[in-house]
């Protein structure tokens, strides 16, 4: 595995340069940058802008009349508490909850606020390695796992499925990009290693953080909880590519079959941050008031796995924007994330994108690791 690069150095440069320095040298190369919405920073090239520079969603948004900030749903928020209540004691073996963890700010609040709001809920924290994690998010589970006070497990397949898996969803990229293809196909492959576990230990619960637009517009329903059918279907394919063209018949062993086990092992997955609705900020807040993590080490930036920056430069050469901007487009439109750090950090990823400022040596880097080049995912630096 290539070594020439560190992946947590160039992500902190990364975060520096937004905040600091990219605010006034957009002044000079903003010419070479797409037109973004005035209102939620969406790219032209993800949405059209009108004449004033406000995109057509923030434009059907602003006709409707809807309000800045979603109003909380306390009905929701009382149904998903009846269930996790309910599960306290009722698992078949040690535990009642099988929470997927990554050493991120979500899935760390989702834990402690869980552990506050049902103390009898017996739980389990699972971490699976996709191989590329962040030496930060590792470093984060070292030092937030003691405080919690928890069970944890990791999950480790043999880094070859993932080379496989990551290697086939970025030559194989859908509309959706990146985020739509690779990220969704880890995604898929983490939630099936939990319905495995999980049955296999006799947990009621799979709880996870995603959030509400990760749900609605990757996972496609409007719930807190999956659909029980699609909990029972066969896993024949993920993101619209086949198991088959990518693993042979023992690795595609390792995903969640469940059309073959009992109803009564079929376990429940939830995702609690669909019905809190939280905004960015204040989920960060509590994180740092319970003392979990610091706040250095909360952004994604630095916290999601390694491949995200290789994600994000091929989004720009093939679509001209990063497939991750939809979802905080929408948390911006919301009310739940700040628009201009985030138009800042798209923005100086279309940039450095093209420039490889920064992130050609990292981008380099993971390419080899996925014995790829890149001709073979069309990237081109200036």
């Amino acid at each position: 595995m290539a070594q020439d690069v560190d992946p947590v150095k160039t992500a902190r440069m990364f975060e520096f340069f937004v905040q600091k320095v990219w605010p006034m040298q957009r002044r000079f190369v903003g010419s070479r940058l797409k037109r973004r919405c005035t209102q939620c920073g969406a790219s032209e090239k993800m949405l059209t802008l009108d004449a004033q520079g406000v995109c057509s969603e923030c434009v059907r948004q602003n006709a409707q009349g809807l309000p800045p900030k979603r109003a909380h749903d306390q009905a929701l928020e009382a149904e998903l508490a009846q269930i996790i209540a309910s599960a306290q004691g009722a698992g078949g073996g040690h535990y009642d909850a099988l929470i997927m963890f990554s050493g991120g700010k979500d899935s760390t609040y989702l834990v402690q606020r869980l552990k506050n709001d049902h103390p009898r809920l017996r739980i389990l924290a699972c971490t699976v390695d996709n191989g590329f994690m962040s030496p930060v998010a590792k470093s984060n589970l070292d030092e937030v796992l003691p405080r919690l006070n928890i069970d944890h497990v990791f999950i480790r397949p043999r880094r070859e499925f993932y080379v496989k898996l990551f290697r086939y969803t970025l030559m194989h990229l859908n509309a959706e990009g990146s985020y739509g293809t690779v990220d969704f196909s880890d995604g898929e492959f983490m939630l099936d290693s939990a319905r495995n576990l999980a049955a296999e230990k006799q947990i009621p619960l799979i709880i996870c953080g995603y959030s509400r637009y990760q749900v609605e517009n990757g996972l496609g329903f409007r719930h807190f909880e999956s659909p029980r059918e699609r909990e029972r279907q066969p896993r024949t394919e993920t993101a619209g590519l086949k198991l088959a063209d990518m693993f042979d018949e023992d690795e595609r062993k390792l995903w969640w079959q469940g059309q073959t086990n009992p109803e009564v092992d079929v376990p429940r997955l939830l995702f609690p941050l669909y019905a809190w609705d939280l905004e960015e900020e204040e989920i960060k807040r509590k994180v740092v008031e319970w003392g979990l993590i610091k706040d250095r080490n909360q952004s994604p930036i630095v916290t999601n796995h390694r491949l995200i920056p290789l994600l994000g430069v091929v989004d720009v050469h093939k679509f001209g924007y990063s497939s991750f901007e939809n979802e905080f487009c929408r948390m911006i439109r919301e009310g739940k994330a700040d628009r201009i750090q985030w138009q800042h950090t798209f923005e100086f990823l279309e940039y450095t994108s093209r420039t490889g400022l920064f992130v050609k040596p990292l981008v380099l880097d993971l390419l080899k690791e996925l014995d790829l080049t890149t001709e073979d995912v069309g990237v081109r630096f200036d």
